[in-house]
């Protein structure tokens, strides 16, 4: 079914298009009682305006916001960073948002941006491990013509340009670092093993090891829930001399790992290497410092902006682009 017009209302009420859309405005040139129909009407039919066109033929939107998940998450502050300094370079005012990892929060943010007071928005999506699914509001808001760009989680088949890291490949890489440095027994930790990017960086690791013939054991893959603890499952694993490494993909848990290790006597890199997700200075001033992927937040941040910008201000019609960005190790002494 097709959506609702100003001819649709027209048509019912008797009234021309620029008297709806001055009622609909509220205006003060249209009576009272004028007013009372078409509303009423619109109302019936769920029409909703397109404020977003009609600001762009006013030459007044240049505005745009970001929704990331938390500004405290280093690699967020960095895409965060890159955005700003482009639409700023631009003439773009930028509004941001935090959807703090909830979705019903995710979708108010969304609810309040459908009255057309931007031109584009930038969105990394709250968690819904694998949900293919995409917030009605998100949804609204495409239809209003909005560009948006999804950056770092992409969600579904939901058609919009995407920019994210190359999530299996930094894995894949990391187990050959690991090998060249004489490791075999290479642990993965993952806070994150119920969304896509846990996924993907999974298979990274098992065909890394596949890649480098060794065997995959089951045991050496730790998806940390409620059912266990990052400092029994490495204390046992450590200790029996299960493990000679570990890669962790969430930062602040690859700092609690280090720290673990240290004081369980380990020698890092000597007895048990570490490797972890998110490069920045946390990784740099511990000691020893801890090799990391270095997933180029800021360059993300750039070039999900001129996306949005180019779908702006050229051109609303053409093909969606997905941009993957590889990541490179910053090599430090854990490894």
């Amino acid at each position: 079914m097709s959506k609702p017009t100003i001819i649709d209302i027209s048509k019912a009420t008797g009234f021309s298009k620029s008297t709806i859309s001055k009622a609909l405005s509220d205006s003060k040139e249209i009576s009272i009682k004028t007013k009372s129909i078409i509303v009423k009407y619109a109302k019936k039919i769920n029409y909703k305006p397109n404020f977003y066109a009609s600001h762009l033929r006013k030459s007044i939107v240049k505005n745009v916001a970001i929704i990331i998940p938390d500004i405290l998450n280093y690699y967020f502050a960095k895409v965060l960073k890159g955005a700003q300094q482009e639409f700023f370079n631009r003439g773009y005012d930028l509004m941001c948002f935090f959807n703090e990892e909830s979705v019903s929060k995710e979708k108010k943010i969304l609810e309040k941006l459908k009255n057309g007071s931007i031109a584009g928005l930038m969105i990394s999506p709250a968690k819904n491990p694998f949900s293919k699914k995409i917030s009605k509001q998100l949804i609204e808001i495409q239809d209003y013509k909005i560009p948006i760009v999804m950056f770092d989680r992409v969600v579904g088949d939901f058609k919009c340009d995407k920019v994210f890291i190359d999530d299996f490949q930094s894995s894949f890489n990391i187990v050959k670092h690991l090998v060249s440095k004489g490791k075999r027994k290479i642990a993965l930790v993952s806070p994150i093993h119920d969304t896509l990017i846990g996924k993907q960086r999974y298979d990274g690791y098992k065909e890394g090891l596949k890649a480098e013939k060794i065997d995959y054991d089951d045991d050496l893959y730790i998806p940390l829930n409620s059912g266990n603890t990052i400092q029994s499952e490495i204390t046992k694993l450590a200790s029996s001399k299960k493990i000679d490494s570990i890669i962790c993909i969430e930062q602040h848990i690859t700092v609690a790992i280090h720290s673990l290790l240290l004081n369980l006597n380990f020698n890092i890199p000597k007895d048990i290497a570490i490797i972890g997700f998110t490069d920045g200075p946390l990784f740099e001033y511990t000691k020893p410092s801890i090799t990391s992927v270095n997933q180029h937040g800021e360059y993300i941040g750039k070039l999900s902006a001129k996306i949005l910008i180019d779908r702006i201000e050229n051109n609303n019609d053409l093909d969606f682009v997905e941009e993957r960005v590889p990541t490179s190790l910053t090599i430090r002494k854990s490894t």
